[in-house]
């Protein structure tokens, strides 16, 4: 390659980054012990508002359930282990739910995965409920770790008798 290609090819990169930018801090918390903000513009037929979260309460990353009505976060540990945490409205407080677990299927090209997510904690009584599910599996957290466009991961549950498959990203929430 020229040296003159090779340069064109340099600043084309270069300005491809610029173009795209990047987002707001991902840190999950500021020195002063408080998480990030961020604003959303949901259209003409939403609402404008502020979250004061980058990450959730846990510290990990947030997938929106529906509008808004209630958000899951996901977390990860090097020895493989994936939790979901589900979240109220406002991605703040745990919503214990009934189910014995939640599913994440993930797909890289045409070959498809399901792993399946046990509830942790359940409280007592007829219907034992829980906010957490969690697994232990490297493999589900390397796809995790490497979401693209040709590797995708979606997270399935009901909250309160209503279902939900939402794709899991690693963005912080934004519309």
């Amino acid at each position: 390659m020229s040296y003159k290609l090779f340069l064109v090819a340099c600043l084309s990169g270069a300005v491809a980054l610029w173009a795209v930018g990047c987002g707001p801090s991902t840190s999950p918390k500021a020195s002063d012990g408080k998480v990030g903000e961020h604003a959303h513009d949901h259209g003409a037929e939403g609402h404008d508002h502020a979250h004061d979260h980058v990450h959730g309460p846990h510290g990990g990353h947030i997938v929106e359930l529906g509008n808004e009505e209630y958000h899951a976060e996901w977390t990860h540990a090097d020895d493989g282990t994936v939790t979901v945490y589900v979240l109220d409205a406002d991605a703040k407080n745990e919503v214990p739910i009934p189910a014995e677990e939640i599913t994440i299927e993930t797909k890289i090209g045409e070959k498809s995965s399901t792993f399946k997510l046990p509830a942790v904690n359940r409280s007592e009584g007829d219907m034992p409920k829980s906010a957490k599910f969690e697994l232990v599996d490297k493999g589900l957290l390397g796809v995790l770790e490497s979401l693209s466009e040709k590797v995708t991961a979606t997270l399935k549950l009901d909250v309160n008798g209503k279902s939900y498959e939402m794709a899991i990203t690693h963005d912080e929430h934004k519309h």
